[in-house]
């Protein structure tokens, strides 16, 4: 078979069935294999994740006619493995909400008892600072999947000949589907997977709702999806996809299927892998790029040494006399020199650092620092629902199952010069028992030059 240059797979791997197809081409064909993860601990899944991925390259090589060896593959991570949810933040940096989502991954996930990738995808316009409370806090959408699953499957990609470009969640990539049609903007995305539908509700360029319903309860859909106007978009094979689009024009939606025709949500989901933003880059290929980078720099460098010596070859050719007397100045005088360029050297380093930390120090947000030591002094199953700041005073909204430690947490952390509670502390009960306390407090930062002050 003759290998085709440049051929880019886009994988949609669930626990029970993986999807491949041909990325870039309107109805190519879809090769898919059968899996098994749910029963299998995330470091044991390495040869059934190799058998599915040696199928799929098998089926994609019989359909094409050519070898898919060292093609490049982006995978998308289907749900249940791939966990997505909104998460609020106030404007802050992707690095950022990373790192807060990663310190304290089982706080935001459930059942996160294993070392987890997190991916993000933040609404444009995120990251400034907020100019009203009710902006303060902004929803983003987070996805997190098991680093040792993530692992594996790359290492099973690469066994089979492929080249592990992009591993990401799925829900991003039916963002994208959503993104990529043409007319009216789409407010909600269905897709099914499996039992399950994954209703994502869209305002502008940010995510407001995600939910997971049953697929066979059409009106649970519709109501998840709630009232239009708007559009509809519905990633489903044709079996439900009648069922849904009934269920969702009585509420008032325009239905449409994949703008580019893909017939269901693993489909779709493979066709746009890496496109929606929910990035999940486990260590190794976060390393693998680094060092991919690295290569590419080397080569541009050498690429430029080479173009400069032949540029500057003829003025070389007449005055190489020249160059020979002033070489031997030079080495007559270098270890007279050396000290002061060594000095020379170190200023330019050290002048360049301060301008590094002067620029970082212009761009940070205000309150990035007060946010990280108040989640660090927050008990473990306490978290944060409104942050609201004015001056060096500020009123928290938070929930959790114990509202004292908390508030003896902050009182006692020095973080703040004085905190009370406003209101009262609004308990949640089931059967019988209190599950969650939420409350607010006010607080004021100590003022400049006292210990503790505020960022």
């Amino acid at each position: 078979m003759k290998r085709r240059k440049g051929m880019r797979i886009g994988i949609a791997l669930g626990d029970r069935r993986a999807v491949a197809v041909v990325m870039g081409r309107k109805g190519a064909p879809v090769a898919d294999a059968s899996v098994s993860l749910g029963g299998e601990a995330p470091q044991d899944v390495g040869p059934e994740l190799r058998r599915a991925f040696g199928e799929l390259k098998g089926a994609l090589e019989r359909a094409t006619g050519s070898s898919t060896d060292g093609a490049s593959v982006h995978l998308a991570v289907l749900p249940p493995l791939a966990d997505a949810r909104l998460v609020p933040f106030p404007p802050m940096r992707r690095s950022e909400v990373v790192a807060v989502l990663t310190r304290d991954v089982s706080r935001y996930f459930l059942g996160a008892n294993q070392p987890r990738v997190v991916g993000v995808r933040l609404p444009n316009g995120n990251g400034g600072a907020a100019r009203t409370p009710e902006a303060a806090a902004t929803p983003v959408l987070a996805a997190a999947a098991s680093m040792a699953l993530l692992e594996a499957a790359r290492t099973a990609l690469v066994g089979v000949g492929w080249n592990a470009e992009s591993l990401a969640a799925a829900q991003g990539a039916w963002l994208a589907a959503a993104e990529s049609h043409e007319g009216t903007p789409v407010r909600v995305v269905v897709a099914v997977v499996g039992d399950t539908a994954h209703v994502l509700r869209v305002e502008g360029t940010a995510v407001v709702a995600v939910r997971q319903l049953p697929a066979t309860d059409v009106s649970a859909v519709a109501a998840a999806a709630g009232n239009g106007p708007g559009r509809a978009v519905v990633l489903s094979s044709p079996p439900s996809f009648g069922e849904l689009d009934r269920a969702l024009t009585r509420v008032g939606w325009v239905v449409s299927r994949d703008p580019d025709g893909w017939a269901g949500a693993e489909e779709a989901a493979a066709a746009r892998a890496g496109l929606g933003g929910l990035d999940l880059e486990p260590p190794s290929l976060a390393g693998e790029r680094r060092e991919r980078s690295r290569k590419r720099a080397l080569a541009l460098v050498g690429a430029a040494a080479v173009l400069l010596a032949t540029a500057a070859g003829g003025q070389l050719w007449g005055a190489h006399r020249e160059l020979a007397a002033v070489q031997a100045r030079r080495a007559a005088i270098r270890g007279e020199v050396a000290p002061l360029l060594d000095s020379r050297d170190r200023l330019n380093e050290l002048t360049a650092q301060a301008g590094s930390i002067e620029r970082l120090s212009r761009s940070a947000p205000a309150w990035t620092r007060t946010l990280v030591e108040l989640a660090a002094l927050l008990p473990e199953d306490t978290y944060l629902t409104g942050f609201y700041a004015s001056g060096d005073t500020v009123e928290l909204r938070a929930a959790g199952t114990g509202a004292g430690e908390a508030i003896q947490a902050l009182r006692e952390g020095g973080l703040f010069q004085e905190v009370r509670l406003q209101g009262q502390v609004e308990r949640e009960l089931a059967e019988g028992e209190t599950v969650v306390e939420r409350f607010r407090l006010w607080a004021r930062l100590p003022g400049p030059g006292k210990e503790g002050g505020g960022p």
